[in-house]
């Protein structure tokens, strides 16, 4: 019910307040396992993902752990299940990956941004390999989504959010699985930049 409300809420604020505009929400599996895999450019990137999305299907997300301390925000995140992930350590919050490898494992959508944080450039930067790691383990499919215009937000005009077209990635049994992780990561994020918005 407060997950509803905040979509709409969202919707609202967007296509009321900015030129925004979505398109591929057909190429979003209404079930079974699901990495939406997106480009990081600002705060608004999760609402405005999640909120089109949720037009189809609900999803989870991956979030750093300090948004869970800010009162109201970590309340709401909770609420609906985000994943809490530790930036800080060196070779990965492994707590966070069991989560998400969990989410996928009983058919969930999780939302996650391949490059770990925004962009202080705008430009893309390179992903890491967490994301590559999932693939491997759950054999989950992939669906790419590139957002434009919210660098700068919210002094921003124009915003656009498009769905690619689901990637499966197959394992290579002659390379090893640390190589795979990062071979995976950069395909997804290729992909997600090769989107033509």
């Amino acid at each position: 019910m407060i997950l509803n409300l905040v979509k709409f809420i969202a919707r609202v604020y967007f296509k009321g307040c900015y030129d925004f505009k979505v398109e591929g929400l057909e190429n979003i599996p209404k079930t079974g396992a699901l990495l939406i895999a997106g480009n990081h450019l600002s705060n608004a990137d999760p609402p405005a993902i999640g909120c089109m999305a949720g037009l189809v299907r609900d999803s989870r997300f991956v979030a750093k752990k300090e948004l869970f301390s800010v009162p109201g925000l970590g309340w709401f995140f909770r609420h609906c299940n985000y994943i809490p992930v530790d930036r800080a350590r060196q070779i990965g919050d492994f707590g966070a990956l069991k989560e998400v490898v969990n989410a996928l494992e009983h058919n969930e959508s999780v939302v996650m941004f391949p490059e770990g944080t925004r962009s202080k450039t705008g430009k893309p930067q390179k992903p890491k390999s967490g994301i590559g790691f999932l693939v491997y383990k759950t054999g989950a499919p992939v669906l790419p989504v590139k957002i434009e215009g919210t660098f700068g937000w919210p002094w921003v005009r124009k915003i656009r959010v498009k769905f690619g077209t689901v990637l499966h990635l197959q394992k290579d049994e002659t390379l090893a699985p640390k190589m795979q992780y990062k071979q995976f990561a950069t395909q997804i994020m290729d992909a997600i930049n090769s989107i033509q918005i």
